[in-house]
């Protein structure tokens, strides 16, 4: 089976049988071409319409190599989605190499890369997967939740902390306040995309608003005596 965009499968999987277990390099790929497979059928069939048995015929490995790895759809499934968001969180935090040492500065740094991520490739692959697949895999959404929403937010949470140089006598939510930087910008960015591309100058004012706000609540805290 032709998959799309150059992905056919060939010679990646089952190949001649050889004695003896098979070297890490060809576990890799054959894991990799299944990976691969399985996201485009996923993409074309839908989640429901998708079966074990087209995907390894498709990525051309026996049932038993599928399932020795992947015990059930939805195992792989997950196992896809999380390479996705792996590869988000990856390509994000190569944007905050050089971050500004002032908070406000900072906050329109993790903006501009929030707004960005939002129209990668990964992210757009990752969400229409996800939207797909929740009403018959409602679990999934979970997986976003814990690897994409919760660990941004602890990251933001703790990256304000440490950049507002505040005592910790000073009792600011930090969690609070990550989660209404992360919920505020993405609802909106969310709610402005189903009408056509967003305004990058919108955007950037939108962001604004939700950095003013923030710092708002922080020159508050300092202003407090502890």
């Amino acid at each position: 089976m032709a998959l799309r965009d150059g992905q056919t499968i060939v010679g990646i999987a089952d190949a001649p049988s050889r004695r003896g277990r098979p070297t890490a390099e060809r576990t890799s790929e054959i894991d990799a071409a299944i990976r691969s497979t399985a996201r485009q059928l996923f993409l074309d069939m839908g989640f429901d319409a998708t079966r074990m048995d087209d995907i390894a015929t498709a990525a051309r490995v026996s049932k038993g190599t599928l399932y020795a790895r992947y015990d059930s759809k939805e195992a792989l499934f997950r196992a896809i989605i999380q390479d996705l968001l792996g590869n988000l969180s990856l390509r994000a935090g190569q944007q905050d190499e050089d971050l500004p040492a002032n908070l406000e500065l900072r906050l329109r740094h993790h903006a501009h890369t929030l707004i960005a991520v939002f129209g990668w490739s990964e992210y757009t692959l990752a969400t229409r997967l996800i939207r797909n697949a929740s009403p018959s895999f409602p679990e999934i959404m979970q997986i976003w939740d814990e690897i994409g929403n919760r660990h941004y937010i602890d990251f933001l949470a703790e990256d304000m902390a440490q950049a507002s140089d505040l005592p910790a006598s000073h009792e600011v939510d930090w969690l609070l306040l990550a989660n209404i930087f992360l919920h505020t910008i993405s609802g909106w960015h969310g709610q402005e995309s189903m009408t056509g591309a967003v305004d990058e100058s919108e955007a950037e004012a939108h962001c604004d608003k939700v950095i003013a706000a923030i710092m708002t609540v922080i020159a508050s805290a300092r202003r407090t005596p502890h």
